[in-house]
């Protein structure tokens, strides 16, 4: 053969290969989405820093990457379920770890609490196929066109073969998997070899270890069979979601350096890195995976649902305890990592937020845009492509709800026991007080956390009230609920929840806190010194106790030590709300000390968190709480010309007016406030202005009647028509 036969010879058989290997070779998904539950943003950046993350490195050296900022309330299923459909909590109507079945038994929380479409659905809707693999609140699995594992096929969620029913789509796919990749099994051995250190293990540290052996498990499960899902079904858009990062955090991170007291020796000597441990073996298997299954034009996503407290940030209440008490650790920036063909190489992004991944998984599928979505899709990571054209949109996206599934198939006492063991569910038993629907206390008050987080305190009010009436007994209920009527400056409301609060828990911190803030909002000085004592005593390391602190010190004239503790809280803020009470009373604060540049960067960071309307009323707040109601009446006239039809703006500028004597303008600001939405605050304050400046005893008594009607429980409201001629 000449040596030209050969070279054709060889250029044929070369491209024999490739057109095999093109034919034959599954075809990669136009977009990956990886779910990565607690993974911190600081944490990453330190062990990438320390060559301990290169998967992580790699992705951000050839792709786009920045914070993910999440929102109340900082929980798994809760937000993991506002980034599958772009919506708020309220509105998607996935707000607990569980609900309650038809029989009353507490169960894992399903898919049929889902009340809008998440991404599956909205692919399948565009004739998109897709394949999503163990979220959150995605049992029962939904029909689609490819496939879903639901967050039920995971053996430590489910051992019984009923209540593994409803799994996956399609049904048979279950044992499909069974039969290809048996059932996972723990092995404690290995994962304390690869995650614990040498020294012998406490009790509690063999039991940790048992708990994170069947979540290493499960994320090897899942990295095994995303690939063969992948080959066998094709899907243009897959998902897969791993719960290692937070479960380990929730674990483990107590005992990270800096040492803390009450941790044992050999459970620093044990412990000390295993949480580090499991983002380098989360690195690994995510490395494996995408090696596995993205292609060239493959747009990989990967995210998280919030941070996580790490050093000297950590709350002195347990990560783990069995009382509910996991979400302290949280923090509300999770991680947003991009890489795709027109993912801008090293793009920053600053300003995404967890409603921003759907819009821009959809838009990357060229599937339309409901007007519904909170997001946008972000722009700023991709240079070009179909990110940066305008979006197809419609008004609405159809729905049908999933249908709830038997109580003994929902059941699943392996998942509770694991929720209960990371600290997100409290009680003991199989049983949970609920409402006819089965919605639990605690999905009323993450409701009305997040509505409150929209402002819409009216509804926020009423979901806290359905919560107690589930649950007479839970103190965050009442304690919620103060908080709001704290802020309305209604403070016989807010006494009268705290008292209660603090006789069903006299040790719970945050009742504390804000009785020192109700006392110090009433000029309490001392009263409010010996609730933050008491609040120190149980712990030190919330940022609320040093805002109090700030406040009081403030109250005191002490400018420039509230200052300090004000920035003591800023390094333990975790919410928000609380960064955003930093920065106005920073601004306040600068302002008083002539530290004029520090005041205008404050508020520059605090319009970044509120409209201006909303800001101006939140500056009128903090002025009004050290006594200062001429600034605060110049910062809520401006507000009103902002938004003269909020009837909330309008009862502040009429207490402003009224603490400087300008009464005939307090009683005109509250008659626009009742006129534009009457409030039992607004009704009784009016009515107390016309009896006394005006005389207007007639009035007087028509408005306390309304006060009492809007809210029944007003002693002192019910006191004045028995004197004056009510009922």
């Amino acid at each position: 053969m000449t040596r030209r036969a050969a070279l054709l010879v060889a250029l044929l058989v070369a491209a024999a290969g490739w057109l095999t290997w093109r034919t034959f070779r599954p075809a990669a998904p136009d977009a990956i989405l990886v779910a990565i539950d607690g993974a911190d943003p600081a944490i990453l950046q330190r062990l990438m820093r320390a060559g301990r993350l290169p998967t992580f490195a790699r992705l951000t050296r050839q792709g786009a990457s920045g914070p993910l900022r999440s929102r109340e309330p900082l929980l798994s299923p809760v937000v993991w379920t506002t980034i599958a459909t772009g919506r708020a909590p309220q509105d998607h109507g996935v707000l607990d770890f569980v609900e309650a079945s038809a029989d009353g038994r507490v169960v894992p929380i399903t898919s049929s609490r889902r009340r809008v479409p998440a991404l599956w659905n909205l692919a399948n809707a565009g004739g998109v196929s897709s394949g999503f693999i163990g979220w959150y609140a995605s049992f029962p699995a939904e029909p689609v066109k490819g496939f879903a594992v639901s967050d039920r096929i995971a053996f430590h969620q489910v051992r019984s073969e009923r209540s593994a029913r409803g799994s996956t789509h399609p049904a048979t796919l279950r044992d499909e998997l069974e039969r290809r990749f048996g059932v996972p099994s723990p092995d404690a051995d290995r994962t304390r070899a690869r995650f614990a250190g040498a020294a012998t293990l406490t009790p509690d540290g063999t039991r940790r270890i048992g708990a994170l052996a069947r979540i290493v498990a499960t994320t090897d499960y899942y990295a095994a069979i995303t690939p063969w899902l992948q080959r066998q079904y094709r899907p243009r858009l897959l998902g897969v979601y791993f719960e290692l990062v937070d479960a380990c955090s929730h674990l483990f991170m107590e005992d990270a350096p800096p040492r803390r007291a009450h941790v044992a020796d050999a459970d620093v000597a044990a412990f000390a890195d295993t949480a580090d441990r499991c983002y380098e073996y989360q690195d690994e298997v995510l490395g494996k995976l995408l090696d596995a299954t993205a292609g060239p034009e493959t747009l990989t996503i990967v995210v998280s649902d919030h941070g996580f407290k790490t050093g000297a940030r950590r709350p002195e209440t347990a990560g783990r305890v069995d009382e509910g008490l996991a979400p302290l650790w949280h923090l509300p920036n999770g991680i947003l990592v991009l890489r795709g063909p027109h993912v801008a190489r090293g793009a920053a992004v600053d300003d995404a937020t967890i409603f921003d991944i759907a819009p821009t998984v959809l838009q990357a599928l060229s599937l339309p845009l409901s007007r519904e979505l909170r997001g946008r899709p972000l722009r700023a990571a991709f240079s070009d492509g179909p990110l940066q054209r305008e979006p197809a949109r419609v008004n609405r996206y159809a729905w049908t709800p999933v249908p709830p599934v038997h109580p003994s198939e929902a059941a699943a006492p392996e998942r509770l026991a694991e929720l209960k063991a990371l600290g997100y569910v409290s009680g003991s038993g199989d049983r949970v007080a609920h409402d006819r629907d089965g919605r639990t206390a605690t999905s009323y008050l993450n409701e009305g956390i997040s509505l409150a987080v929209d402002g819409e305190v009216k509804d926020a009010l009423v979901a806290f009230e359905r919560a107690a009436a589930i649950d007479p007994n839970n103190v965050n209920a009442r304690a919620f609920a103060a908080r709001i009527y704290l802020q309305q400056h209604d403070y016989d409301a807010a006494a009268a929840l705290l008292d209660r609060a603090a006789a069903l828990d006299s040790r719970s911190v945050y009742v504390r806190l804000l009785r020192a803030n109700l006392a110090i909002s009433t000029g309490a000085l001392d009263r409010a010194q010996a609730e933050l004592d008491a609040a120190a005593a149980l712990d030190s390391r919330l940022p609320m106790l040093y805002i109090q602190r700030a406040r009081l010190l403030n109250a005191l004239r002490q400018p420039s030590t509230a200052y300090e503790q004000l920035a003591i809280a800023e390094t333990l803020t975790d919410t928000d709300a609380l960064l955003l009470d930093v920065l106005l009373l920073r601004e306040d604060l600068a302002r008083q000390l002539g530290r004029t540049t520090d005041a205008e960067a404050a508020l520059a960071a605090a319009g970044r968190l509120l409209p201006p309307e909303r800001l101006a009323a939140a500056r009128a707040e903090v002025a009004l709480g050290r006594g200062a109601a001429r600034d605060a009446l110049a910062y809520l006239e401006s507000a009103v010309r902002h938004d003269p039809d909020s009837a909330d703006l309008w009862a502040m500028l009429g207490a402003a007016r009224g603490r400087i004597g300008q009464y005939d303008g307090a009683i005109d600001a509250y008659e626009r406030a009742v006129a534009l939405r009457p409030s039992p605050l607004a009704c009784k304050t009016l009515a107390a202005l016309l009896f006394e400046i005006r005389h207007d005893r007639t009035r007087a008594v028509d408005l306390w009647r309304k006060s009492l009607d809007l809210d029944p429980r007003q002693p002192d409201v019910q006191r004045f028509l028995e004197m004056y001629g009510g009922r």
